[in-house]
């Protein structure tokens, strides 16, 4: 394999999206109403 996940659907890439989120000072609660999971990070999000 060269690294490429072949069941990249859209489901398991929301959840990858949703853990490497990074939460915002300030704020309590996530998800957040206004804010959802927090800033979007993709080197935090896709696995290497």
């Amino acid at each position: 394999m060269d690294g490429r996940d072949e069941f990249l659907y859209g489901e398991k890439l929301k959840a990858y999206l949703m853990r490497g989120a990074r939460q915002i000072p300030g704020y309590e609660v996530w998800p957040n109403p206004q804010l959802g999971w927090g800033l979007l990070c993709l080197r935090d999000s896709l696995p290497v």
